[in-house]
């Protein structure tokens, strides 16, 4: 027998491992198809996501709650490839006629836009169990399967704007003007207080309730009041009502902070309305945030019923940007705001807890109402 010499031997080799790169080759184009195919359904499940926007009363542009739950359906049309649809209300009569044309159109959430329709997706929810339901800024004792309520922490993001009154404030004296003194109202202003004087132990902090949201002439006349008694930074949490309060400490230059959504840009019309360079900021609920992240949520097969809170953790408040008071606010206060707001997300900081316990109230005086 003779033996093969390494010359031999070779021609046999290159072909072993010639077939063993087409294998591997073959295995990664496999691979990659299947990456592709998978891409593909994702995008085509993600395409096939429709999100119904059921706005309150007023057109979707309202510069308020409407507005910026559409700000987060764009945004999660944009980066999440779902197709949204709005069903604006003229009235509240149109809420469930919506809320069930969202459902008939074959859309796999609907959300509507604020307490006023409680009643009517406490209604088509359960009527529609495979559709998912949420609602912005309103809550339920009890839920079904597929609705969920969007909360959001007032008391924290009035608590940053107490903060920031308490140390913007150069004569001791800060304002506060509710509309009816109620929850919601109160809790804005109540931890407001607090912070004000914890962030500045020599601070009066004078509160009014004027007990309607609808009267701006009266919030003026409260923020005058105010004013005359030495309050040079005034934070309104009371609708229309607060934005006579606003214009009103504004123009009369002293520092305003407003309430809800960023007022600088609703109530001064992003600063062409006098007054605008005294606004200092606006305690928000990041509403679209919320939708956002909802939205999100269904696709990712994560969504949940019942209450969900949105706060400074979950970037659902905060300050809005401080627009033309921007260099007028220090280091400092941005500094002391930073190190507030992480001791309310890490619990250090009770916002409900009083630094000392000095409540002055500044009553209405010469005007009667009734509520």
């Amino acid at each position: 027998m003779t033996s093969r010499t390494e010359a031999d031997r070779m021609p046999g080799q290159t072909l072993r491992w010639l077939a063993l790169g087409v294998v591997v080759l073959l295995g990664v184009a496999a691979v990659l198809a299947l990456l592709l195919v998978a891409g593909a359904r994702a995008q085509a499940s993600t395409e096939s996501i429709g999100v119904g926007l059921i706005t309150n009363e007023g057109p979707v542009n309202d510069g308020g709650f409407n507005w910026l739950s559409y700000q987060g359906m764009l945004r999660a049309e944009s980066d999440l490839g779902v197709v949204g649809t709005v069903y604006t209300a003229t009235s509240s009569a149109d809420y469930e006629p919506n809320l069930q044309q969202c459902v008939d159109d074959g859309n796999d959430l609907c959300i509507s836009v604020g307490f006023g329709t409680a009643e009517a997706i406490s209604n088509t929810a359960p009527a529609n169990p495979s559709t998912s339901f949420a609602i912005v800024d309103t809550e339920f004792d009890s839920y079904p399967a597929n609705l969920r309520g969007m909360v959001f922490s007032a008391e924290e993001a009035g608590y940053l704007a107490g903060t920031l009154a308490g140390l913007m404030t150069q004569g001791d004296v800060v304002g506060g003007v509710g509309g009816m003194q109620i929850q919601p109202v109160e809790a804005f202003l109540e931890p407001y207080r607090y912070a004000v004087q914890c962030a500045n132990p020599q601070a009066t902090v004078l509160v009014t309730y004027t007990g309607t949201f609808i009267d701006p002439d009266l919030g003026a006349e409260v923020a005058q009041q105010q004013m005359a008694a030495g309050a040079d930074v005034i934070f309104a949490a009371a609708g229309p009502t607060g934005v006579g309060a606003l214009l009103t400490t504004t123009q009369s230059s002293e520092w305003a902070i407003g309430v809800d959504i960023d007022q600088y840009l609703t109530v001064f019309l992003s600063g062409t309305i006098p007054g605008s360079d005294k606004m200092l900021s606006s305690a928000i609920k990041k509403i679209d945030n919320a939708v956002y992240s909802t939205i999100a949520d269904v696709i990712s097969g994560t969504f949940t019923s019942g209450t969900l809170v949105y706060d400074l953790a979950a970037d659902g408040v905060g300050l809005a940007p401080f627009h033309e008071a921007d260099s007028f606010v220090p280091q400092s206060v941005r500094d002391g705001l930073d190190a507030v707001e992480q001791g309310i997300i890490d619990g250090t900081i009770d916002v409900y807890q009083p630094c000392e316990i000095y409540h002055v109230y500044l009553p209405i005086v010469g005007r009667d109402w009734s509520y």
